[in-house]
């Protein structure tokens, strides 16, 4: 399988140059952050797919913001607010012809009641996505029985799932995601954590089952790019490599996964 990337994995360089390195590195596909968070090493959303296609790298999907997504549940203004603000990047995602807009039904430890606001907020995201030609994948996270909801109560060919082997191993380790969702299956986050925290850690530094999770997706027939979401600067491995070496380490890590199939 061919290898993706997020274009964060922790070290601060310009944008363009973190695109530069992603590609020589080896990866041939990308995933972006779809946020107005910008500092001195990235650059504003919508000048990112340009960046990233001008430098021969497929643009997988884009993970929307999700600082307030506990809103869409609550009956208030505040949530026809947020309902309203992922209504617009869902447009900017048709713009910029990004196929897919990876969510989290929540945020945090803690989130509201499942709602019928809620649900038809996300009821209304579908019709939306559907419009625009585009696909929205849930990731899971914690409350995995929103996910369930979601899934069982919108009836749509545009909702997917994104698979975090990460978050399932430290909150969710009894349920087994690509068992349940593996045939909505169209986006991975792949990393590795000790258990208990989400650490973000290259694989094989944690306790992922990875002979399972590629066992399972060989069996699904899955033929995305193994997406690692890795973060160089838990264990403060920044420290330990550049960023050129710390991606060949992560393209190595990908060939080891390549020969679990």
């Amino acid at each position: 399988m061919e290898a993706g990337i997020f274009n964060w994995f922790g070290f601060k360089h310009p944008y363009r140059e973190i695109i530069t390195l992603i590609k020589e590195a080896g990866f041939q596909s990308v995933m972006i952050w779809w946020g107005d968070e910008t500092d001195d090493y990235t650059v504003p959303k919508h000048k990112q797919p340009e960046t990233v296609r001008k430098a021969g790298l497929k643009l997988d999907s884009a993970h929307l913001e999700f600082a307030n997504v506990n809103k869409m549940w609550e009956d208030s203004l505040d949530g026809e607010e947020i309902f309203k603000r992922y209504c617009f990047l869902l447009d900017e995602c048709k713009d910029h012809e990004i196929p897919t807009a990876v969510m989290h039904a929540t945020t945090g430890k803690e989130a509201p009641p499942y709602s019928q606001p809620g649900l038809d907020r996300f009821k209304g995201l579908m019709e939306k996505a559907e419009r625009n030609g585009i696909n929205i994948a849930l990731e899971n996270v914690r409350n995995p029985e929103y996910i369930d909801r979601l899934f069982s109560d919108i009836e749509s060919d545009r909702l997917k799932f994104c698979y975090d082997c990460g978050h399932e191993n430290c909150y969710s380790p009894d349920i087994d995601f690509l068992a349940k969702y593996g045939d909505r299956l169209i986006a991975l986050h792949l990393h590795d954590n000790d258990g208990a925290h989400d650490q973000h850690l290259l694989p094989f530094n944690g306790t992922v089952n990875w002979k399972r999770i590629m066992t399972e997706l060989k069996k699904l027939e899955y033929n995305g790019p193994l997406a690692l979401e890795i973060d160089a600067q838990f264990k403060d491995m920044t420290k330990e490599f550049t960023a050129s070496q710390y991606l060949s380490e992560a393209m190595s890590r990908i060939a080891l996964l390549n020969g679990l199939l």
